[in-house]
C-alpha cells in the first residue's frame, strides 16, 4: 500500500467523520471492533476510492451534487453510507478479497449514480461471468439497508435456490461485520433463508429481504428495490416460448415495485435473442454492459450507448486496449483465449463479450423457417410437398431452440399421392469418447425434395452398444449406401461398423425375406476423406441452396427427438449445443462458431450424397410419376380385359374411351 497517494484534507476531514460516528455507535471497543474494516493502509486506500468517477475524476462537490439527483437524496456526511464504492471495498476486505477493480468500482458507481429516466428506475447490468456481479449487488442490497432499513428489498433469480442463497449470504454478513450488527433481526422477527427483516425495521408485512424463483407468484409484496439476479437461465429461455412466458414472469416487477424505487436485473444472456433485449425496447431499461474484453471499433459500434462509460473512457486513453482483458488482475488474456476455445466462438460472444446485437442474428444464413416439417413414413413419401410460412402453419407441439420468430411449419400443402423413396442414405460422422458425438444421420429423396428420416447421436465414440444401434437403425429404414467420414481413425470406424450391419442384415432377411427383385443384401458402408475446406463453410455451402429452394422436409420425429435428448442431458450450461435445432441456427461462416457441431455436419454430409438429385422441378417430377403410375394401372387394366374384349383392337378401343375418347 505504500504507492497510494496521500490523503487529501476533504479525505481525512471525511474518514475523521466517519470514525466519530463508528465511536458513537460501536461504544467503548470500537477500535478493535473495527480494526477488520479500517487501517491505516484502509484510510490511505480509500482516498483514490473517494475521488473517482467512473475513475473519471470528478470534485466532491460535484459527487455529492450528482448524489442528491438520484434515488439515494440523503446526505449522512458519512463516506460509508454517501458512496457505496467505499461501504463495497470495506466489504471486499472483511472478507478477505483483493480490493475492488476499477470495472467493479464502476458497476457500484453506476448503480449508485444511475440517472433515473423516469419516477421508477430501470437498469439492467450486464458483466461476463466472473465479475462478481452477484456479489456487488449483495452489497449494494446491505448498503440500501444500512442508509434506511425501512426499505423492502425482493430477490428474484431463475430459480429459487440461487436467491436464496443470495439472502442467505446478506444475512450471514450482518451478523459478522461490525458496521452491520446493528441491523440484525431481533427475536420477534423474521429470520429465514427465504426472509428476514433487519433489527431497526418497523413491524410489516412485507420482510426487509425476501427470496423468490422468477415464475413465483408474489402475492402482497411491496418493494424499494427489486434485484433480477440472472432471472434468463439457459433452462428457461431455450425456446421462444419460454422466453415469452419468462417475459410475462418479470412484468410483475413493475406492479409491486414502489414509487421512487429501483429495479436491478443482472444478467448474461442465454441467446442472441435475449429477454433483456425485450426488456429494453419493450419497457424502457437502461442496458449497460461490460465485457471480458475491450471491444474493437466494430463491437463498440455494435453495442451504442450500451458499453460501460468507463470502458469507453479506457479505450479512449489507450487505443491499443481493444482485444485485451478488462480484468487483466483476474482474467489474463490467455485465460480468456482458453474459455473462448472451451465455449466456441458464438458462446463466447453471449457469455464473456455480452454481444446481443440483431445484427450478429443476419450472419447466421440457416434458418428453420425454411425448411418443411412433418411426420414420414419409412418406405414412401409425398409425391409434392409446398412450403408455406405463417402463424397457421406453425407446429405449437414443437419446441425449437432458435431465434425469436423462427419456428417449424408444415407444408402448405402435401399430395394425396405417394410412391416410394427414390434412394434412401446415410451418414456418419464419427468421434472418439468424449464431449463430441458420434451421428448417424438418414435422409431420403423423392421428386427433387430431400427428407431426413432420422438422426441420433452416441457420446461413447465407437463402442460395442454404438455400433449395434447403428447397424440396427441402417436396417430398420433400408438405407442403400452409408458414408463414413474418414476423419478418425483412418477408416476404422467403417471396418468396425461392416460385421455389425452383416449380422443385422442377416437376422432381418431371416425373419422377413425380401421380393425377389430386391438384390440387396446389405447396406454398402463407404468412406470419404472430407474436403479440405473449412468446415463452417463447407456445411454452409450444402445446406444454404437446399434451405433456400425450400428442398428439405425433416421428420417431425427427428425435432421431438432432438428437443427430448437436449432437455435430458446432464447440466445446464451447454446442453443445448448439442442440439440440431441450435447447431442449424447458430452456424456462421466464422471458424470453430460452434462448441458442437457434429448434428449439422452430419446432416449437411446426408444432404450432399443427394445433391444431383435435388436438380429437378419437384412438380415436374411429381407429374411425372403420376403418369407413370397411372400407364401401370391402365397396363394392368387392359391386362385384364384382353379376355373381355377379345384382343389388341378392342384393348385400343377401351383405351381412348378411358382417356377421354378418340377421333370420330
Amino acid at each position: 500500500m505504500s504507492d497510494l497517494p496521500e490523503p487529501s484534507p476533504e479525505v481525512k476531514k471525511a474518514l475523521k467523520k466517519f470514525v466519530q460516528v463508528q465511536k458513537r455507535k460501536l461504544g467503548k471497543d470500537w477500535k478493535e471492533k473495527l480494526s477488520a474494516e479500517l487501517t491505516e493502509e484502509t484510510t490511505k486506500a480509500l482516498a483514490p476510492i473517494l475521488n473517482i468517477k467512473d475513475p473519471l475524476k470528478e470534485p466532491r462537490k460535484e459527487r455529492l451534487k450528482s448524489t442528491t439527483t438520484h434515488h439515494n437524496v440523503e446526505i449522512f456526511n458519512d463516506p460509508v453510507k454517501d458512496d457505496f464504492r467505499v461501504f463495497l471495498t470495506i466489504l471486499w476486505r472483511h472478507l478477505k478479497l483483493p480490493d475492488p477493480t476499477p470495472l467493479q468500482l464502476d458497476i457500484a458507481y453506476y448503480m449508485q449514480h444511475h440517472p433515473r429516466s423516469g419516477e421508477i428506475d430501470h437498469l439492467i447490468i450486464m458483466a461476463f461471468r466472473g465479475a462478481a456481479k452477484s456479489w456487488i449487488t449483495g452489497a449494494y442490497v446491505l448498503w440500501t439497508l444500512l442508509r434506511d432499513p425501512q426499505k423492502k428489498v425482493l430477490v428474484a433469480s431463475g430459480s429459487a435456490r440461487r436467491s436464496v442463497a443470495f439472502v442467505n449470504w446478506c444475512l450471514n454478513l450482518i451478523a459478522e461485520m461490525p458496521i452491520l450488527q446493528h441491523l440484525r433481526p431481533k427475536p420477534n422477527q423474521r429470520q429465514s433463508s427465504q426472509a428476514f427483516d433487519v433489527g431497526p425495521a418497523r413491524p410489516d408485512q412485507t420482510p426487509s429481504v425476501f427470496a423468490v424463483g422468477v415464475t413465483a407468484q408474489i402475492v402482497g409484496f411491496r418493494g424499494d428495490l427489486i434485484v433480477g439476479d440472472d432471472v434468463e437461465t439457459n433452462t428457461n429461455s431455450m425456446t421462444p416460448d419460454m422466453r415469452e412466458k419468462l417475459a410475462d414472469s418479470v412484468r410483475e416487477f413493475d406492479a409491486i415495485i414502489k414509487p421512487g424505487g429501483q429495479i436491478i436485473f443482472l444478467g448474461t444472456p442465454q441467446t442472441e435473442a435475449s429477454i433483456y433485449n425485450v426488456l429494453e425496447k419493450e419497457r424502457g431499461y437502461v442496458i449497460k454492459i461490460w465485457p471480458a474484453r475491450y471491444p474493437n471499433g466494430k463491437q463498440r459500434r455494435s453495442y451504442g450507448s450500451r458499453l460501460a462509460r468507463w470502458v469507453s473512457w479506457m479505450l479512449e486513453k489507450d487505443p491499443t486496449l481493444p482485444g485485451t482483458s478488462t480484468e487483466p488482475t483476474r482474467f489474463s488474456d490467455e485465460d480468456l483465449r482458453a474459455r473462448e476455445m472451451s465455449w466456441g466462438k458464438a458462446g463466447f460472444a453471449l457469455q464473456f463479450m455480452l454481444d446481443t446485437s440483431l445484427s450478429d442474428v443476419e450472419r447466421y444464413p440457416l434458418r428453420l423457417g425454411d425448411i418443411m416439417c412433418m411426420s414420414l413414413d419409412r418406405r414412401t413419401g409425398p409425391d409434392l410437398v409446398s412450403w408455406g410460412s405463417g402463424d397457421h402453419l406453425a407446429l405449437k407441439d414443437v419446441q425449437t431452440i432458435s431465434f425469436d420468430g423462427d419456428r417449424v411449419h408444415r407444408p402448405a400443402s402435401v399430395s394425396d399421392s405417394f410412391s416410394k423413396w427414390e434412394q434412401i442414405v446415410a451418414f456418419i460422422d464419427p468421434s472418439g469418447k468424449g464431449k463430441d458425438e458420434t451421428t448417424l444421420t438418414i435422409v431420403a429423396v423423392l421428386h427433387s425434395t430431400a427428407y431426413c428420416l432420422k438422426q441420433a447421436g452416441w457420446l461413447d465414440g465407437h463402442g460395442e452398444k454404438t455400433l449395434k444401434e447403428i447397424a440396427n437403425l441402417l436396417v430398420q429404414f433400408n438405407v442403400m449406401t452409408c458414408r463414413v467420414e474418414e476423419d478418425f481413425g483412418q477408416g476404422m470406424f467403417a471396418q468396425l461398423l461392416q460385421p455389425h450391419v452383416k449380422k443385422a442384415w442377416e437376422e432381418t432377411l431371416k425373419q422377413q425375406p425380401r421380393h425377389p427383385e430386391d438384390k440387396r443384401k446389405a447396406t454398402e458402408i463407404v468412406t470419404e476423406r472430407a474436403k479440405k475446406q473449412q468446415k463452417e463453410l463447407r456445411i454452409i455451402q450444402t445446406l444454404e441452396p437446399v434451405f433456400a429452394a425450400h428442398r428439405l422436409v425433416v421428420a417431425k420425429e427427428v425435432f421431438l427427438e432432438d428437443y427430448a435428448t437436449t432437455q435430458s442431458r446432464d447440466g445446464t450450461e451447454l446442453r443445448d449445443r448439442y442440439s440440431l435445432m441450435y447447431q442449424i441456427t447458430r452456424l456462421a461462416r466464422e471458424k470453430d462458431c460452434l462448441t458442437h457441431d457434429d448434428r449439422v455436419e452430419g446432416l449437411a454430409g446426408a444432404v450432399s450424397m443427394v445433391l444431383e438429385r435435388l436438380g429437378l422441378m419437384p412438380a415436374e417430377q411429381a407429374e411425372k410419376a403420376e403418369e407413370e403410375r397411372r400407364e401401370k394401372e391402365l397396363a394392368k387394366f387392359f391386362k385384364d380385359a384382353d379376355e373381355v374384349t377379345g384382343g389388341g383392337a378392342g384393348r385400343r378401343a377401351l383405351r381412348r374411351g378411358l382417356r377421354g375418347g378418340g377421333r370420330r
